[in-house]
């Protein structure tokens, strides 16, 4: 008897588990709604021009120069001029350090996060590649140091990041 009411209760909790149906937890808390302007923008374009843009530009649109790395600085500097049409949001820069006879001592690349108008030009800072501020710059300030070292950069620019055309 005892069987048969332990397979009878299972078979009504199995139907009870089977009818009764789940509910998903809520997990947003108000209303989404579409940009109705964004869907009107991109209604009757194939490209994606309201995203940034990634390129390789030439050495005309994106300058360097200035660049600063003092003896004791734990930060690099350098300068970048925009003469792209649109304003720049990021840009990655290769740097390239070599001694003084022009061997080779590190390369690094940099992403960085700017925001430079166009036609004009921001100084960008980054950590520097020296951790033992045993180098400096060989156009810049020598120090009054012994037992330090001058270093040669080159820089260029690998891509760059550009805001949606307005």
């Amino acid at each position: 008897m005892k069987s048969v009411a332990a397979i009878i209760l299972t078979a009504l909790s199995l139907i009870l588990s089977v009818t009764q149906t789940a509910h998903a937890d809520r997990t947003l808390r108000g209303k989404l709604r579409p940009d109705k302007g964004m869907l009107r923008a991109n209604a009757g374009s194939s490209t994606q021009a309201d995203f940034d843009t990634i390129f390789s530009p030439s050495d005309s649109l994106l300058v360097t120069a200035g660049y600063d790395k003092p003896l004791n600085s734990r930060t690099e500097s350098l300068f970048i001029t925009n003469r792209l049409d649109r304003e720049l949001t990021e840009v990655t820069l290769r740097l390239s350090y070599s001694d003084a006879k022009g061997r080779m001592l590190h390369e690094a690349t940099h992403k960085l996060r700017v925001i430079i108008p166009s036609g004009a030009t921001r100084r960008v800072e980054f950590p520097s590649w020296d951790r033992q501020q045993t180098f400096y710059y060989l156009h810049g300030r020598k120090p009054r140091t012994a037992n330090v070292s001058p270093f040669d950069v080159a820089c260029k620019v690998e891509s760059a990041v550009v805001s949606p055309e307005r």
